[in-house]
């Protein structure tokens, strides 16, 4: 097994892979379905004991770190040799732990980037001590990111099958609906897309509505605020930005 800077390299980072830049991250900064993100985890973590077998998959640059500290066995586990983690794998194929001998996973804006989505809930499952927990946000309404290897999105009746089909109840299951944050998206699609490939009056037009469509979405986000967390099935909504989810392994057999 190779290593680098000290870090074990278990598989081969994908080639076309384009590493991520290092944001900081916080409570209160980044989209609205980041913020949530970040307070879903919060409190999660918090429920666990400090002394918890964590193993954060996908790790990347360490977006979540900060809500670690003081947990003395805690890993953050990528495919990708960032400084941030402590070891390098694709679990999808390869698995160096032991069989249950883990308290918590964490799987944060990961599985939607995961080709063998399957393969790797099976990793989890069989990493997870009975009553181990797997913690899970997971974008639905959100554009491509980290390209070449964004692959897959989850609807909630996916994410209710997923994990008892490996050995894992649904314990926990919200959706989060932010359609401000769509319509932002759309305008911003718009605007790098479409205008560019008009002319004359067409795209002068055009410009002057999406300014108009900026600022109505912006006095929308104003009257709205930053979306709400739910569970799915109480929602008439079938447009969520993402999904946050938490399964338990069950017992042995």
């Amino acid at each position: 097994m190779p290593l680098q800077d000290g870090v074990p390299i278990f598989t081969t980072p994908p080639p076309d892979l384009h590493p991520s830049d290092k944001i900081t991250r916080s409570p209160d900064s980044g989209t609205p379905w980041r913020q949530a993100n970040w307070s879903f985890l919060e409190d999660r973590v918090k429920q666990l004991d400090t002394q918890a077998a964590i193993l954060d998959v996908g790790a990347g640059r360490g977006d979540f770190t900060g809500l670690f500290e003081g947990y003395s066995n805690y890993l953050a586990l990528d495919i990708y040799p960032y400084p941030e983690v402590d070891i390098v794998c694709d679990l999808s194929c390869t698995n160096p732990f032991r069989l249950a001998s883990l308290d918590a996973i964490v799987l944060m804006n990961v599985l939607e980037h995961v080709y063998d989505a399957r393969s790797l809930m099976s990793s989890i499952s069989e990493m997870l001590k009975p009553g181990g927990i797997l913690i899970v946000a997971v974008p639905f309404l959100v554009k491509m990111h980290q390209v070449p290897v964004d692959f897959n999105r989850y609807t909630h009746y996916a994410l209710q099958r997923m994990g008892p089909s490996h050995g894992m109840e649904v314990v926990h299951l919200d959706g989060f609906y932010d359609p401000v944050s769509v319509l932002a998206e759309g305008i911003g699609n718009l605007r790098n897309a479409v205008l560019p490939t008009l002319r004359g009056t067409n795209r002068y037009a055009a410009r002057l509505l999406s300014k108009v469509l900026q600022a109505s979405t912006n006095l929308l986000r104003s009257v709205l605020g930053p979306g709400q967390t739910t569970p799915p099935d109480s929602i008439r909504s079938h447009a969520p930005t993402g999904f946050h989810v938490v399964y338990r392994k069950g017992p042995p057999g």
